[in-house]
């Protein structure tokens, strides 16, 4: 008798069923690359990532099943109408998860450095200079976390070559997170530029890297490349981004990128004098 297939929540770009011990989801043009990767990091000895099988017989993605939670929202918070989005799980603002994530990410990072990236079919075109695979979408919901904390990432769909400040600065919008104090405020988060360049702070010294005005640079340019995507699914029709931008919740996007160019420096400068 044939194991059933349980649907996962949380993926908006395709259909992904559990098996058993196994994930599958429909196979892309770029599946071959991904699995590749995961094959090679695996190699590398990375362990948070799923294990790659290649494809089954329907010729979908076929992964391993990491035990855990992601960090999915609960629902709109209430302020403004749901301007300020999804209220995400506590465990996900700790700073142990944030140390645990920098040295999470470091480790992968490493690993995926010497892929022979080349003559390879990625779904987002490689970025200059490229120093190692980018996952390019890690956020929290993209995440496993065991007993509260990250421990490996899935939906690698995403992934390309390019430079470490990319996820970097994304991660840190995201996670320390670079927003403005209202939302933070709605968030139940501190507020103030001294607590981000804190988290800042403790997030790249896990990851082991000096800080860089060029990760508030990435971090800037990914968000509103990302904020450009999001409005062009809405534009074309897709429920969720429709909703996030009836609700507001594009336009906070660009109020954070507005508030990144407005402190990068002063992140940058705080988190030099602070080490």
């Amino acid at each position: 008798m044939s194991e059933s297939e349980i649907p996962l929540t949380g993926g908006a770009d395709s259909n992904v069923v559990r098996i058993g011990d196994t994930v599958r989801r429909r196979g892309r043009a770029w599946s071959s690359a991904v699995l590749n990767l995961l094959r090679h990091i695996e190699h590398q000895g990375f362990e948070g990532a799923p294990r790659a099988y290649g494809f089954d017989d329907q010729g979908r993605e076929c992964l391993t099943y990491i035990e855990g939670e992601v960090g999915l929202g609960k629902g709109f918070i209430p302020d403004q109408y749901g301007r300020f989005d999804v209220r995400l799980p506590d465990y996900v603002w700790s700073d142990r998860a944030l140390v645990h994530l920098g040295k999470l990410l470091r480790s992968y990072h490493d690993a995926a450095a010497s892929f022979l990236w080349n003559d390879r079919n990625w779904r987002i075109e490689p970025r200059e200079p490229v120093e190692t695979i980018c996952h390019n979408d890690l956020s929290p919901w993209n995440t496993v976390f065991q007993a509260g904390l990250p421990v490996a990432f899935i939906d690698w769909d995403a992934a390309a070559p390019g430079p470490r400040s990319w996820d970097l600065g994304f991660i840190a919008w995201r996670w320390v997170p670079f927003w403005r104090d209202g939302k933070c405020e709605a968030h139940g988060l501190p507020k103030g530029v001294r607590e981000k360049a804190r988290r800042f702070q403790l997030f790249l010294d896990a990851y082991g890297i000096e800080p860089d005005i060029e990760i508030m640079r990435a971090a800037i340019e990914r968000v509103r490349q990302m904020q450009e995507h999001m409005r062009n699914l809405a534009a074309s029709g897709s429920p969720w981004e429709m909703e996030l931008e009836r609700r507001g919740v594009l336009n906070e996007g660009a109020l954070e990128i507005a508030w990144m160019e407005e402190h990068a420096r002063e992140l940058v400068q705080r988190f030099s004098a602070s080490s």
